[in-house]
């Protein structure tokens, strides 16, 4: 169940069409095996207040990708960049911001141990991806 967590920077974050960004990011991801559709999660957050280097006009676009299912260390490196591929794909699509972008990706691996899950009204799954 990776969960995809961006923070941008109030000024980007207009600048980006959301919703066909995830949807490629998770489109990818499934398409390599490395999730189930379903089970991807994404959201996206303003960042209230931010600060790079002492650059007020600096922006920022942070992923945090939390895996809950064991994987070997590759997949969750290609994961991961995977993700910053498609973040990366976004920001060079508006190249008429002149603004300093920072772009990072944290991968994240919870065991299932560490957290709970209820679900309401779910779609039919599958038998889960490793």
């Amino acid at each position: 169940m990776p969960h995809i967590a961006i923070e941008v920077s109030p000024s980007l974050l207009p600048s980006i069409q959301w919703e066909p960004v995830l949807h490629a990011m998770h489109l990818a991801l499934a398409e390599r095996g490395w999730a189930r559709l379903a089970d991807l999660k994404s959201r996206v957050a303003p960042i209230a207040v931010g600060l790079c280097g002492d650059d007020p006009h600096a922006q920022q676009l942070i992923a945090t990708l939390t895996l809950t299912n064991p994987r070997p260390p590759q997949m969750c490196s290609a994961m991961a960049e995977a993700v910053f591929e498609h973040l990366s794909r976004a920001v060079d699509a508006h190249p008429e911001s002149a603004a300093w972008v920072q772009c990072c990706v944290f991968l994240q691996e919870h065991p299932k141990s560490h957290y709970l899950k209820r679900q309401w009204n779910a779609p039919q799954s599958a038998p889960p991806i490793p």
